[in-house]
């Protein structure tokens, strides 16, 4: 099967070609980020909302399609609560986490890690500038540093410190948006998420929305499930301010913010009627 040429396009020029076998398949799956894909990107975590529009679209896909799926950074059980719709599966911590019949499973492999994710996060506690946070997402931590009064040199002090800590307690650092993530060194990411769900749900064809440096980990693996006929995935990537040059690289097309999202999955939508 041929590969996409590079670079990527907008979505809305490739429907009649790169995205028009998608609209013929026989089991069409289609998996999104939260962050900067269908929510806004907010200054306070806890406060991003799913757009309206965006939940309705999904929430219609999910009677048509054989998949409709969420892949977030997030802990499962904050992303389920925040999609909230109940036809959706989701994937929290890049991975990591499931949520099946009302709970969260944590990957086994992960929880061993969860001392030395642990002493991480105390040990850089006392180094926090005013205005970075600590989340602790349960699997993984997240340190935000998007409300520091100076990021770039919130980013520029903790860095050193975290990788670090990181290479001294074998966990691994990740760094995206405004923010530095500790995870278990284990090979889970959003691209082996995708490819699990695409091999759990049977996909022959599938989508992966997303905006983030993690996200282009699942862009990648639209490319190689293509490239070995596996699944006829395409990675759409999500343009916006501050997108990460390795979004832009990975994606087969690009929405350019949440409303062409919406105007994507508007006319995803309109082509599975009937």
């Amino acid at each position: 099967m041929t590969l996409v040429p590079t670079p990527a396009v907008d979505w809305s020029e490739a429907t009649s070609s790169l995205l028009a076998p998608l609209l013929t398949a026989h089991r069409l799956g289609l998996v999104t980020d939260v962050d900067g894909t269908i929510s806004p990107i907010v200054n306070q975590p806890e406060a991003a909302q799913v757009t309206p529009r965006s939940r309705e679209l999904l929430a219609a896909l999910a009677q048509k399609l054989a998949l409709v799926g969420v892949i977030s950074g997030r802990a499962v059980d904050d992303v389920q609560a925040r999609v909230g719709i109940s036809t959706l599966v989701y994937v929290g911590n890049h991975g990591l986490e499931r949520w099946a019949n009302g709970r969260v499973e944590v990957a086994p492999e992960a929880q061993r890690y969860r001392p030395a994710l642990e002493a991480v996060a105390n040990s850089v506690r006392d180094h926090l500038l005013p205005g970075m946070k600590i989340e602790d997402k349960g699997a993984t931590y997240s340190i935000h540093y998007r409300n520091a009064a100076d990021p770039t040199r919130a980013e520029a002090e903790l860095a050193p410190l975290l990788e670090r800590l990181a290479t001294q307690h074998a966990i691994r650092l990740f760094q995206g948006r405004m923010i530095f993530e500790l995870r278990p060194p284990l090979e889970i990411d959003k691209g082996t998420a995708f490819a699990a769900l695409v091999r759990d749900y049977q996909l022959d064809a599938a989508l992966y929305l997303g905006d983030d440096t993690t996200d282009a980990d699942a862009l990648r693996a639209c490319k190689r499930l293509r490239a070995a006929e596996t699944c006829y995935a395409i990675g759409v990537g999500v343009v916006a301010d501050e997108t990460p040059a390795a979004v832009i690289e990975s994606a087969d097309v690009l929405a350019h913010g949440i409303a062409q999202v919406e105007a994507f999955l508007a006319w995803l939508n309109h082509q599975q009627q009937g």
